[in-house]
């Protein structure tokens, strides 16, 4: 999986790269695992999302030993919506697939991250998935201020 972050790297602009995973008042930890990395901030003008479509907040690129991710992820800070937030994810699937090789093996995981999720929400949440290359993977929810290693690792 070496040289994922690095060919992601070269096909976005370095003024979209982020350094913290933060938004509007919720933030979320980056995993320390994943020392290679890049952190696209989707609403950057020369971010790789396209100008007029939905876009989740950021596109997390991480290699960890020979295991590499691709998490979309959506940041609320108050309540989140599932009907808003699954095709900000899937804006933020379509980017991924746009800057990543084909051939390169991944695992992909949507992440939204909100202040609170109301039980009717949470658990309409836990049945919507997130198609990427053919597959579909079930959104996964966390509360902001928490680490992505919750979910991914």
């Amino acid at each position: 999986m070496i040289g994922l972050v690095k060919a992601v790297r070269a096909k976005v602009s370095e003024s979209c790269c982020a350094k913290l995973c933060k938004k509007e008042g919720c933030k979320v930890s980056l995993p320390y695992k994943c020392r290679q990395r890049v952190l696209i901030d989707m609403d950057h003008r020369e971010s790789p999302a396209e100008k007029h479509d939905k876009r989740c907040d950021f596109l997390f690129v991480g290699e960890a030993k020979s295991e590499g991710w691709v998490v979309p992820i959506e940041l609320k800070k108050g309540m989140a919506s599932s009907s808003e937030v699954v095709p900000q994810l899937q804006a933020g699937a379509k980017v991924a697939e746009k800057v990543i090789s084909k051939n390169a093996e991944l695992r992909f995981r949507p992440v939204v991250a909100a202040g609170r999720f109301d039980k009717y929400e949470r658990g309409l949440l836990r049945k919507k998935e997130v198609k990427f290359r053919g597959m579909r993977e079930l959104v996964r929810w966390i509360r902001c201020g928490e680490s992505l290693v919750k979910v991914i690792c």
